[in-house]
C-alpha cells in the first residue's frame, strides 16, 4: 500500500515530461459525457416551442458536432486500449470510471434520438426502416448492459454505503432511455411497429424508474447520515434529477404516439374494451401521462433544487471534472419534461419556462466546453493522477 501511495505522488509530482502517449493512457469513458450532453443540448433546441429563425440550423449544426465529437472520442479511447494493453479491463472494473461506461450507450442514444428530429425531415423512408432496426439493436445492447455491468458490480466491487452518489443507477440510464427511444421514434413507424416498439419503452421505462427507486432511499440516507458529498463529486447530485424527468417525457411522448399512429383506432382491438370505450384509450392515456408527468416533475424539480444549492455552496472550491457535464444532461430530460408538460395543458407560460431552460442549458454547455479545454491545456485532466482512472 505504500509503495502505491509513493507511486501514486511520484506520477502527480511529473510536471512537464509526460508524454502525448502517456497522457492518453488517461482518456477515459468519462469523456462520453461530452457527447451525451452536446447530443441531449441538441434533441431540446429540437423541442424548444417559442423558435426564432436559425434554432432549427443550430440544432442541426450540434448534431453534426455531437457526431465528429463521438468518432473523435471513440477513435481517441481505441487508441489508448491499444497502446496501453489491460486498461480496458481496467477502465470496466474500476468503480469509478467503469460507472462512466454507461455514457457511451447513452452518446449512441441521443444520436438516435436527434436523427429522428434533423435526420427525418431531410432524408427518403430508408431511414425509418433503419431507425426501427437501430432500436431493437440499442435496447438488446442495454438490456445486457443492465444485466452484466450490474452483475460485475455485485462480484468484483466492494462498494461503500456512506459513498452512495446517484452515479450508481449510471449503468441502467441507457435501458431507461429505451423509453425516450421510443416516444421519439413510434410516431414515425407504421402501426404495426409502433406497438412492439412502445410497448418496449413503457416496459424498459418502468425498469430504469424502478432501479432508479432502489437507489434514491440509500443516496438520500446517505446525505443525512454522512452529509454532502465532497466538492469534486457535487455535480453527480444532478444525475438523479435525470430518471423522474426522463419517465415524464417518456410517459407523454409514448401516449402522443398512440394517438399519432392510430393504434387503438385503426390497429389494435382489445377484447376486454367496449368499442365505444377503445375509441376514448388515446385520450385517457394522455390524460394519465399528464398526471404522471406532472407527479414526477415535482420529484425531479426537488432533485434539482438540492443538487444546485449544493454545487452553488462548492462553486469556489471545485476544480473542472468531467462530471461537469453532469450539469447539462440530467437537466435535458427535465427541461424537455417542462415543455411536454406546458403543451400538453396548453400553458404558454410552462412553455416559455421551459424555452429559457434550454437556453439556460445551450449557454452552460459553452461554459463546460470552455473549462474543459482550459483544463485539458492547463493539465488538470488526461494527467496521471487527475482522472478516473486513478480512484
Amino acid at each position: 500500500m505504500s509503495l502505491r501511495i509513493h507511486n501514486h505522488e511520484k506520477e502527480e509530482a511529473v510536471v512537464g515530461s509526460v508524454s502525448l502517449r502517456d497522457r492518453l493512457k488517461h482518456f477515459t469513458f468519462a469523456w462520453y459525457a461530452m457527447t451525451m450532453s452536446t447530443g441531449g443540448v441538441a434533441f431540446v433546441l429540437s423541442v424548444i416551442p417559442n423558435r426564432f429563425d436559425g434554432l432549427t440550423t443550430l440544432g442541426t449544426a450540434m448534431f453534426i458536432l455531437n457526431l465528429f465529437l463521438f468518432t473523435c472520442v471513440t477513435i481517441t479511447i481505441c487508441t489508448r486500449f491499444i497502446l496501453h494493453p489491460g486498461t480496458f479491463t481496467h477502465s470496466i472494473t474500476n468503480p469509478h470510471e467503469g460507472f462512466f461506461f454507461a455514457t457511451f450507450w447513452l452518446s449512441l442514444a441521443t444520436m438516435i434520438t436527434n436523427t429522428t428530429a434533423y435526420g427525418l425531415p431531410n432524408t427518403g423512408p430508408w431511414l425509418l426502416v433503419a431507425l426501427r432496426y437501430a432500436f431493437w439493436i440499442y435496447t438488446i445492447c442495454a438490456t445486457l448492459l443492465a444485466i452484466f455491468y450490474y452483475h460485475l458490480l455485485f462480484t468484483v466491487h466492494s462498494l461503500v454505503l456512506t459513498n452512495v452518489l446517484p452515479g450508481w443507477v449510471l449503468p441502467i440510464f441507457p435501458a431507461m432511455l429505451v423509453g425516450t427511444l421510443a416516444s421519439a421514434i413510434a410516431k414515425t413507424q407504421p402501426a404495426s411497429q409502433a406497438l412492439p416498439i412502445l410497448v418496449a419503452g413503457l416496459a424498459y421505462q418502468g425498469l430504469g424508474f424502478f432501479v432508479a427507486l432502489m437507489m434514491y432511499p440509500l443516496y438520500f440516507g446517505r446525505l443525512l447520515t454522512s452529509g454532502l458529498p465532497v466538492d469534486i463529486s457535487r455535480p453527480a447530485m444532478f444525475i438523479a434529477v435525470g430518471p423522474p424527468s426522463f419517465t415524464a417525457l417518456a410517459f407523454i411522448g409514448m401516449a402522443q404516439d398512440v394517438a399519432a399512429t392510430n393504434l387503438f383506432t385503426t390497429y389494435l382491438t382489445l377484447p376486454s374494451i367496449s368499442p365505444e370505450t377503445q375509441a376514448m384509450i388515446p385520450d385517457l392515456l394522455q390524460l394519465l401521462a399528464l398526471i404522471a408527468a406532472i407527479f414526477l416533475w415535482v420529484l425531479a424539480f426537488w432533485f434539482f433544487a438540492i443538487a444546485l444549492v449544493a454545487s452553488l455552496e462548492a462553486v469556489g472550491r471545485n476544480e473542472f471534472h468531467l462530471n461537469w457535464y453532469a450539469y447539462v444532461f440530467p437537466n435535458v430530460g427535465f427541461t424537455i419534461a417542462t415543455v411536454k408538460i406546458g403543451g400538453q395543458i396548453g400553458s404558454s407560460a410552462i412553455q416559455g419556462v421551459g424555452s429559457v431552460m434550454g437556453g439556460v442549458l445551450f449557454f452552460l454547455l459553452v461554459l463546460v466546453y470552455a473549462c474543459h479545454v482550459r483544463a485539458v491545456v492547463g493539465r488538470k485532466i488526461c494527467w496521471p493522477g487527475r482522472d478516473e482512472d486513478a480512484h
